[in-house]
């Protein structure tokens, strides 16, 4: 079984000074019915790249939550969370080791690799139609509309040169990406928080963490 890594929110305790890496267990469902063996990774490790080759994940998960602490207004930043998936991100590209963002995480990756991000109103706990790009790998599932949790977004001209745009929103946000020289995949919205997710979806998913995504298949209807 494949070690999937998820990176985690860091959240502090208010009234007993605690600071605590935090995980939806939607994602140890998730991952699991994927195929994978989810692993949650601690933000404060001292050798990050040391910690992941002891771990020997075979695929990441940049997962939601924290504003990117570098922004302008951040309100709910975590410095060193940033470090490490910055860290494990690098880690990952360099080894071929497939990369997912989800929503924060796919605005980190698109920070990490020279993009930018803009404030953008309307997308929190919305649920809202996408467009397409008219040129996309044959493995990608297109939903005609997804949830959205986000404060911030990637403007249209703020996509990082490496990165090649799938999907916006109607106000021209970028809502999907990807690399061509590494095995990077990233979307906006929430897989985990979904009731449902469909074959194609779960097909979608799996091939971007390198998983087998052959059982989905077979769910497929003639």
């Amino acid at each position: 079984m494949k070690r999937i890594g998820l990176t985690q929110r860091a959240h502090s305790i208010s009234g007993i000074s605690e600071r605590r890496d935090m995980l939806d267990q939607r994602w140890t469902g998730l991952i699991e019915r994927l195929g994978g063996c989810p692993l949650p990774l601690a933000n404060t490790v001292q050798n990050p790249e040391m910690y992941l080759e002891a771990l020997g994940i075979d695929g990441l998960v940049m997962t939601g939550g924290n504003d990117i602490a570098t922004l302008a207004d951040a309100t709910d930043g975590a410095s060193e969370r940033d470090k490490f998936e910055a860290a494990a991100y690098a880690y990952c590209t360099e080894k071929g080791i497939p990369v997912l963002g989800v929503c924060r995480g796919a605005q980190m990756i698109n920070q990490l690799s020279g993009g930018r991000m803009e404030r953008m109103p309307n997308h929190v706990a919305q649920r809202h139609a996408i467009i397409w790009s008219d040129v996309l790998p044959s493995s990608w599932h297109c939903p005609p509309a997804v949830n959205s949790y986000h404060g911030w977004a990637i403007p249209a001209d703020g996509l990082a040169p490496r990165l090649t745009a799938a999907a916006w929103a109607s106000d021209r946000s970028v809502e999907a990406f990807y690399s061509t020289d590494a095995a990077v995949t990233g979307i906006i919205w929430h897989p985990e928080r979904e009731d449902a997710l469909s074959s194609e979806a779960l097909a979608f998913l799996a091939r971007a963490l390198g998983l087998d995504d052959n059982q989905f298949n077979a769910e497929r209807p003639e």
